[in-house]
């Protein structure tokens, strides 16, 4: 199966000269090897627009965004990429009809594909005597028989060739289901055999109802619990079709009941969005338990301009919920944040507790800045001036980041109360925010592959967050520095910010080292899957890293490397001592004995 457009985009990159193309738009000044050029983007009048021509790419170091001609095209004209192509195309003189037609054709035997395997996977869940258990599982969690139809619910086999063997009789091929992202290659790459074995399977459908991958949970062990050594849940790897950026789960299924209801609930998974609609609130999506993307914000405004975030309660639910926050607000949501009652861990346990608790918690939802302002009032110790020092400063600049002086001051009020100081000085020291705040704005007007969050100032990097950016950008601009990082860093050891990239960086190195690439750079695999976020994201690196580290000799580098490691595995094990310590106390509050058991275990395995 080939890559249909791939080759077009090549050729029109190669007859592309990137400064004459962004020449167009904005005066461009040579800078050493490289260009430089006042960004389009947002407001600036220091040049920090970096332009390579060798490359081929461009970099804003001032506001984060970059990526190749087409990406420039794309925020520029307001282009998806098939529109970003043809503009290019024409101006590079290449054809593309052939290719177009190419690629919706894949498009729809990738979708007709995961459709006959949702079928399968929903057939062996009813009938399958090897499927008992998953039906007592299903049973367990209240899923209805009109649920599981509903939703497509199935179960993959525990076995090799399941739905091989199914998707054969079919006429698909080995090769097609691969690129379905339902099979996988072996080792040797001589094979295929099932990517899911023996998981409860959750077709993804995207917007229009056509289903484009799967979320496949683990089944829990005899003793109830998930087993420690496998992931809890796989999804689809990204394909043709499949973009987890590009999903909300339940949409489809949700959207009118968004329209009627001028309000779409968020929640991380699953199990919460189906438990919810089965209870009759069916304007409910799911997240997947990733904070939002610019993407999937302009899907929703489709139906909706009011939001309510339900998030776990958790180190990792409250920076999701954070990040989410920051970019709905920036793309012209209103934001509430739902708050479930004490003990209950999530909206599925909430629903099972009774529907008339989770209406009132979704009805009873607070705008987000009392969230902010209820978490400081629980963390601060009023009695300690550097602390009350910090959580003003910290709620004071969300403050500065409304646009509305109305808001401001509504808040301001409250502040004023919280921290006994006059409401003149915290306006003041709003003010003083406020010209430190770019507005960031998201685009939910642009054609749908164009539609990404534009941050005119990049949320500023924690410690991290900097670490993490210098050493995955290392890796992916000299080759053999990778294979060191990959050896000492384990992914989550990576800033969630570059968690994503550095994954498929070492999926595409492994695919290397076993002969399997079917690309020879990391930009050009990302590109072959249909991954252009992370492309584009990969390039930015690649450029930050040119800056910083191009200067050093190749031991230089090595060294700083060395030392970059050293600190991002420190960050790593502080971040996660946080986090079990959050746990401890969440368990301890709840008498949780067993979770307290396995946090102690996982305190331990750290110190050692």
């Amino acid at each position: 199966m080939s890559t249909s457009s791939y080759g077009a985009k090549e050729e029109i990159k190669l007859k592309t000269d990137i400064v004459a193309l962004i020449s167009e738009y904005v005066k461009v000044k040579k800078a050493g090897a490289s260009f430089m050029a006042v960004c389009p983007f947002h407001q600036e009048k220091t040049a920090s627009m970096h332009v390579s021509p060798d490359k081929g790419m461009w970099y804003c170091h001032g506001c984060g965004e970059g990526g190749d001609v087409f990406g420039f095209v794309m925020r520029m004209e307001g282009l998806d990429f098939m529109g970003a192509m043809r503009f290019l195309a024409k101006k590079a003189g290449v054809t593309l009809s052939e290719q177009d037609n190419k690629e919706q054709s894949e498009r729809s035997m990738l979708v007709k594909i995961n459709a006959s395997a949702a079928t399968y996977y929903h057939e062996v869940l009813k009938k399958a005597p090897q499927a008992e258990a998953a039906r007592a599982y299903a049973a367990k969690r209240k899923l209805t028989d009109a649920t599981l139809e509903e939703w497509s619910i199935g179960f993959s086999l525990d076995a090799w060739e399941g739905a091989i063997g199914f998707l054969k009789q079919k006429g698909v091929t080995d090769e097609q289901a691969y690129y379905a992202g339902l099979v996988s290659k072996s080792a040797q790459g001589r094979g295929y055999f099932d990517r899911f074995r023996g998981r409860l399977m959750f077709p993804i459908v995207d917007h229009n109802g056509n289903v484009v991958g799967f979320t496949a949970r683990i089944m829990p062990g005899p003793d109830g619990k998930d087993p420690k050594d496998e992931a809890k849940y796989v999804n689809t790897s990204q394909t043709l079709v499949y973009n987890k950026s590009n999903v909300l789960y339940g949409l489809s299924l949700a959207k009118q009941d968004i329209k009627k209801n001028n309000l779409a609930v968020v929640v991380e998974g699953n199990m919460d969005v189906i438990a919810s609609h089965q209870a009759g609130v069916r304007n409910v999506v799911g997240s997947s338990g990733t904070s939002f993307t610019g993407e999937q914000l302009a899907l929703l405004k489709r139906f909706t301009d009011r939001l309510v975030l339900s998030f776990d309660n958790d180190p990792a639910g409250e920076t999701a919920a954070r990040r989410s926050i920051d970019a709905a607000v920036a793309a012209g949501f209103t934001v509430r944040i739902l708050r479930l009652p004490a003990g209950v861990k999530d909206p599925d346990d909430c629903i099972k507790q009774g529907v008339e608790i989770w209406t009132k918690a979704v009805a009873d939802a607070a705008p987000y800045m009392e969230w902010y302002i209820d978490l400081a009032r629980s963390r601060t110790d009023f009695h300690n001036p550097d602390s009350v020092r910090a959580t003003s400063e910290s709620l004071l600049k969300e403050v500065a980041k409304l646009s509305s002086p109305v808001e401001q001051s509504y808040w301001i009020r409250s502040l004023s109360q919280l921290f006994e100081t006059p409401e003149s000085t915290l306006f003041e020291a709003v003010q003083r925010f406020s010209r430190g705040v770019t507005r960031v704005t998201v685009d939910t007007r642009a054609p749908e592959a164009a539609r990404r969050p534009a941050l005119p100032l990049k949320p500023r990097l924690s410690r991290e967050g900097i670490v993490s950016q210098n050493v995955v950008g290392l890796a992916l601009s000299w080759p053999d520095l990778g294979a060191a990082v990959i050896a000492a860093i384990v992914p989550e050891a990576v800033d969630e910010e570059f968690r994503p990239l550095y994954t498929e960086f070492i999926l595409f190195y492994n695919a290397q080292r076993s002969g399997d690439a079917s690309a020879s750079t990391f930009r050009q695999s990302l590109e072959q899957q249909g991954s252009r976020d992370l492309a584009d994201r990969a390039a930015a690196l690649e450029l930050l890293a040119e800056r910083e580290f191009i200067g050093l000799t190749h031991e230089e580098r090595r060294d700083s490397l060395s030392r970059l490691i050293g600190e991002l595995k420190q960050l790593h094990k502080a971040r996660r001592q946080n986090e079990l310590r959050h746990a401890m106390a969440q368990a301890e509050k709840s008498g949780d004995m067993a979770t307290i058991e396995d946090v102690q275990r996982q305190l331990s395995e750290l110190i050692v």
